[in-house]
């Protein structure tokens, strides 16, 4: 048994073995001669995983450190007289230490019969002509959410609370002014005229007093109407309604001179429907029937309009009513008017306004209370400087104490904390978190909080803090979903302990829509390298991330490593040579990883990485 047991076929998956959180997991296939089995015969395969160079190890000779992994066992009963080859594939597993980065697999057979046994090995492991050399770690480039990333582009990875501005919707307002008979005089003591000229007047001087600056002031755009009492000559009615309308017109520009809208009167927009001689029949008819005439007259009334003959004819029918003075009381006024339609873009200040005015705000120069607490989050949000967003936001929070305008303010500082390199932000930043959580808790303010532990190197703090703000979850802040995304993807590469556990699939379902960081980008191409089902989405992902910040050496090293598994030696050497250019530390880990086994007496390698 033991000499037959020279020609057994061992096979390993993967080679080399593989780091999957802090487990080494692989399957060994034992495959046995068909007569090396017979009744009443026994035999095992001990796997274990000697540390150490797999050049110095000498067949036969125990290694000085080694560790179980587990055992095959063949019993020669189950396959006596059988035609086929026994065969018996299991997954087989140890914890993994530093020591095991370097390694090989070996095995001890022991045949036996009865009371007797013959134990040998150790034996070297082929799998597929390949020895199974070393444990490749590459589970252990995951970036952490800070690895990484960048506002250099003006877009921050903190989280901002909703600021809840909106723009004021454009408002519609009706003014109509009334008019004496066969007049295009605008007087205030004609029917309601008075009012209506007061409430524009108003509406002109609340809109003049929203802008600093005139010019700002937005373009209106006005509708309307106008029309004549059906009475009177042809001649004077066909030009009484353009009349009308041009006066109430001119009424306007004169509101808006008198409160300094400049130039803007020039771009009033007036676009009138002036309604003369039978145009107006259609409303006075209107009019009619909600007058005080009886059935029968306004039967009558309607009848003569909708009869025979041109406008002129149709009058003197209805100056010939014994009612007619009714219509002229009732009717008739109600039909000499001018109105206008006035739509008004909201008056929500322009970012140029509020610009000016916080820099007021900055000198001290005008009271923080001059912009409402969402003007200040909307500005300070949107605003690419970093170091305005702090000055404002450090304003903001002297008048409006909120959770939200201090977890702002701590992720401003933060993002200014990103771009210098000045850590001291950091813990000003977790001043103002603290702040915020003590007026309420929300998904944000611990998902900075955990930002601001990493960037202090504090990794237990960071967890901690990043638990909460999953528990909590994103609220209604559409942006924290992609944030919190970007967290679990992150912990479930973590927590795989092998391939197909279905962790690394979980991983990049939620990367695929996590915020657009470096550390997404980067952890979702590495969930699909370490599943090992699909390196081309691996590659897209990793190239995503080398677009977002090309100094990125771990990103090219993992570009490497795909084109390993590939087997694509030219991709290797470029990516390979990228990253460590980018950091020489990489060339020390690539001698060593176990995923460049096959590469490593290829002069290309050398060149890569000299």
């Amino acid at each position: 048994m033991a000499k037959l047991a020279e020609q057994q076929q061992l096979t390993v998956e993967p080679n080399p073995l593989e780091l999957h959180g802090s487990n080494v997991g692989f399957t060994l296939s034992a495959k046995l001669p068909v007569k090396m089995m017979k009744k009443g015969t026994k035999y095992a395969l001990e796997v274990a995983y000697a540390s150490g160079d797999a050049t110095k190890f000498v067949k036969g000779k125990d290694p000085a450190d080694k560790t179980n992994a587990g055992t095959i066992e063949f019993d020669g009963d189950k396959y006596a007289g059988g035609t086929e080859e026994p065969k018996i594939s299991k997954k087989m597993n140890f914890a993994y230490e530093e020591k095991h980065e370097q390694g090989f697999v070996i095995i001890y057979g022991v045949a036996s019969k009865g009371k007797k046994s013959k134990r040998f090995g150790p034996i070297g492991v082929m799998s597929a002509g390949s020895p199974v050399v070393g444990v490749a770690t590459t589970s252990r480039l995951v970036k952490n959410p800070v690895d990484g990333i960048s506002n250099a582009a003006g877009k921050s990875p903190f989280a901002y609370a909703q600021d809840g501005w909106t723009k004021e919707s454009d408002k519609t307002t009706s003014y109509n002014i009334n008019f004496e008979q066969g007049s295009a005089r605008v007087t205030a003591t004609t029917g309601d005229n008075k009012n209506t000229i007061d409430l524009a007047k108003a509406a002109f001087k609340a809109m003049a007093s929203q802008f600093e600056n005139v010019d700002n002031i937005p373009e209106f755009k006005a509708n309307g109407a106008s029309s004549h009492s059906p009475e009177g000559r042809v001649a004077i009615n066909q030009n009484l309604p353009g009349q009308r309308s041009s006066a109430v017109g001119n009424q306007m520009k004169m509101m808006m001179k008198a409160f300094d809208y400049g130039k803007k009167v020039k771009k009033f927009d007036f676009q009138f429907d002036n309604k003369t001689l039978e145009a107006t029949w259609p409303e006075f008819k209107t009019l009619v029937q909600g007058s005080s005439l009886n059935d029968d007259q306004k039967t009558e009334v309607v009848g003569i309009v909708d009869g025979s003959g041109g406008f002129v004819e149709k009058e003197k029918k209805l100056q010939g009513l014994a009612y007619y003075n009714t219509m002229m009381d009732e009717i008739y006024p109600k039909m000499r008017y001018a109105k206008m339609d006035i739509t008004v873009p909201g008056t929500t200040k322009s970012k140029a306004d509020m610009e000016n005015m916080l820099d007021k705000i900055v000198k001290g120069e005008e009271p923080a209370d001059k912009l409402t607490e969402t003007e200040f989050l909307y500005m300070a949000a949107n605003n690419p400087n970093y170091t305005n967003r702090v000055k404002w936001l450090e304003k903001a929070v002297t008048k409006y104490d909120t959770w939200k305008v201090n977890n702002n303010l701590g992720a401003a500082y933060l993002d200014v904390a990103l771009l210098t390199k000045d850590n001291s932000y950091v813990d000003k930043a977790l001043a103002s978190f603290e702040k915020a959580k003590g007026k309420k808790e929300s998904g944000e303010i611990y998902y900075n909080m955990g930002m601001a532990y990493l960037m202090k190197g504090d990794n237990a703090k960071a967890e901690e803090s990043f638990k909460k703000a999953v528990e909590i979850g994103a609220g209604d802040n559409p942006a924290m979903t992609g944030l919190l995304n970007g967290i679990k993807g992150y912990y479930a590469i973590q927590q795989a302990t092998s391939r197909d556990d279905g962790k690394y699939k979980e991983a990049y379902e939620l990367l695929a829509s996590a915020a657009s960081t470096v550390p997404n980008y980067f952890n979702k191409g590495l969930a699909y390298l370490l599943e090992a089902n699909d390196y081309e989405q691996a590659k897209a992902s990793f190239n995503a991330a080398a677009k977002m910040n090309d100094k990125d050496a771990t990103t090219f090293y993992a570009l490497a490593v795909v084109a390993a598994r590939q087997g694509n030696e030219g991709e290797l050497t470029q990516n390979l040579k990228k990253a460590v250019e980018l950091k020489s530390d990489l060339k020390a880990k690539a001698l060593k990883d176990a995923e460049f086994f096959k590469y490593k007496t290829k002069a290309s390698f050398m060149d890569a990485i000299k």
